[in-house]
């Protein structure tokens, strides 16, 4: 019997314990058992042998089925059916079917705040692409409505922490930024010092705390590149592009075998983000050299395989989180990457050998339904 099932059961069998108002120690003496016995079930710890539950289902009213939470089971298992279905579109950027699986199990199981928190989850995940204004204000006044009911009734302090950063985003997107800042004031601190992971790291020792730190090191390093890339926009192109290259020599550093993995798509991204520099400074070379890497990263990437371990000395104790990948969009990397160099500002390259070469081969690469993308053709 998996722990799950004796989870639940112990933890009907206190409720029917405590309903009837009778101690461990009376229903023990009914049984004709130990009361550490009852108190295993209780915490999961144990689960009643099969002869004894018809007598424990007599004792407090009940049917066995009832007392074995099987309509409790079979509505986890249905509800996972959907989560499936979810998870199934997002990874293939099916954004509006993902809305649609948790809007359906939402409805047939209401009242439930963790699936509220997925249906929020996957609303923002959806305004990302969606073209329509009024669909995304709408989308977003929803967020709000589901996570204003959840801060009121729900007593889970993690699905209520997560749904405030839902809630944050959409009141900062339906323009009420002072709201967003307000209700993240009051209570959110520093985002290092309230992290979890950061306080993991007092606890842990050995392997585990060198574990913990690689994927801090990992996650919080993305943060801040993202913060320098950022902060630096407005910078003159030859400080951008010194910025750009520090933090391409960090994840060098990260990743010395080039063992990239997920990572892979941070290195596309940001070499195109170089080639956008050259283009500024007009230096054709550099544009395409920077291109060609951001194409090999990007197919590095969708033909990495799933949780594949790094080897890396800062990494070796983790495995990439890997290409169970949620996104907003349809196709893969490659196939993305050819749509942006479909874009006119590409076209001052264009009709060089090796810009056409690099549409070739991203070609050879790229998956989705649409059409390829009308400039990246010879």
């Amino acid at each position: 019997m998996s722990n799950n099932v004796e989870i639940a059961i112990g933890e009907k069998i206190k409720s029917l314990r405590k309903k009837r108002e009778i101690t461990q120690e009376q229903l023990a003496e009914y049984l004709n058992i130990s009361f550490q016995s009852v108190s295993k079930w209780e915490c999961g710890d144990a689960y009643p042998d099969v002869t004894m539950l018809p007598k424990i289902a007599l004792f407090f009213g009940v049917t066995t089925d009832e007392l074995l939470c099987i309509d409790k089971l079979k509505e986890q298992e249905d509800i996972n059916k959907y989560f499936h279905r979810k998870n199934e579109a997002l990874l293939i950027g099916d954004t509006k079917e993902a809305v649609a699986a948790m809007r359906e199990v939402n409805a047939k199981y209401p009242g439930k705040f963790e699936l509220m928190k997925e249906l929020a989850d996957i609303l923002r995940i959806d305004t990302v692409r969606e073209p329509d204004v009024e669909n995304k204000q709408n989308a977003y006044k929803e967020i709000i409505s589901l996570g204003e009911k959840i801060r009121a009734e729900c007593k889970d302090d993690k699905i209520r922490r997560e749904i405030l950063k839902n809630m944050c985003v959409a009141y900062r997107n339906i323009g009420e930024s002072e709201k967003a800042i307000h209700l993240a004031n009051a209570n959110f601190n520093s985002v290092i010092q309230d992290s979890d992971a950061i306080w993991l790291t007092q606890l842990l020792d050995g392997d585990k705390l060198i574990e913990q730190q690689q994927s801090n090191m990992i996650e919080f390093g993305r943060c801040f590149f993202g913060a320098l890339q950022t902060l630096s926009k407005d910078f003159a192109p030859e400080d951008r592009l010194a910025i750009c290259n520090n933090i391409l020599d960090m994840y060098l550093l990260i990743f010395k075998d080039g063992d990239f993995l997920f990572y892979n798509l941070d290195m596309s991204f940001l070499y195109m983000n170089i080639a956008g520099i050259y283009m500024a400074l007009k230096n054709d070379a550099k544009v395409l050299e920077n291109i060609i890497n951001s194409a090999n990263h990007a197919i590095a990437f969708d033909e990495t395989a799933f949780s594949a371990p790094f080897t890396s000395p800062l990494v070796n104790k983790i495995a990439s989180v890997g290409l169970r990948y949620w996104k907003s969009y349809k196709g893969n990397q490659a196939f993305n990457l050819l749509k942006r160099l479909d874009e006119n500002l590409y076209d001052v390259i264009r009709n060089t050998p090796e810009f056409m070469d690099i549409c070739e081969n991203l070609k050879k690469h790229a998956k989705d339904d649409d059409l390829p993308p009308k400039n990246c053709t010879r």
